[in-house]
């Protein structure tokens, strides 16, 4: 799912109560203000078959900011820059550029680098053993359910599923909390020679 990861960017911890994912979840959002690490993200069909398996580099700025880089199989970034959302398809020569405000909340990276009041707006919020759940509070979402575990007070598993039985599950490894990251890295250039599908915002 290409925007897949449009649709995790607001949550994260681990714990064995509601009361404590809870705490751990707010925690998140005050303690927590960047993010960097590598990640794995499997998708799988509803019957549990897997679809697709990627991997790359993530930078998260709250608020509004995140940076990932998709290395294998294929060339992506998709980048926030506070304003515009940025994926560059590098097979395809391509830049799509969106208002963020438009898919705000509609993914993993949006959910990490956002703010927990966003979430709350979006998803009703539970717990299943040391799992964070969220239910959207919209049924017309194209995602059913996200569950979150957070270890240390950092992600460390986001599973998304949508409405047709698909799952995508991300796994972060190397996380760094709360680094020293450059502006520059969510200052998106685009590069020469490629389309440009949208107009960035003024």
């Amino acid at each position: 799912m290409k925007y897949f990861i449009m649709l995790v960017a607001l949550l994260l911890t681990a714990a064995s109560t509601q009361a404590d994912n809870r705490t751990q979840l707010e925690a998140y959002y005050t303690e927590v203000h960047s993010l960097s690490g590598r990640f794995i993200q499997e998708t799988v069909d509803d019957r549990g078959e897997l679809m697709e398996r990627t991997e790359g580099i993530m930078y998260i700025q709250r608020p509004n900011r995140f940076r990932w880089e998709y290395e294998a199989p294929y060339e992506q970034d998709i980048v926030a820059d506070g304003r515009d959302l940025w994926v560059h398809d590098a097979d395809l020569f391509q830049v799509t550029v969106r208002p963020l405000e438009e898919v705000l909340g509609s993914g993993p990276a949006l959910m990490l680098s956002g703010e927990l009041e966003d979430l709350e707006s979006q998803f009703q919020i539970g717990s299943d053993g040391d799992w964070v759940t969220l239910t959207p509070r919209d049924e017309g979402w194209e995602v059913t359910s996200v569950r979150l575990r957070f270890v240390d007070g950092v992600p460390e598993t986001v599973v998304v599923k949508d409405g047709m039985g698909q799952e995508n599950r991300l796994e972060f490894s190397e996380v760094e909390r709360n680094p020293d990251l450059s502006s520059e890295l969510f200052d998106y250039q685009v590069p020469e020679d490629v389309d440009l599908i949208g107009e960035p915002s003024e």
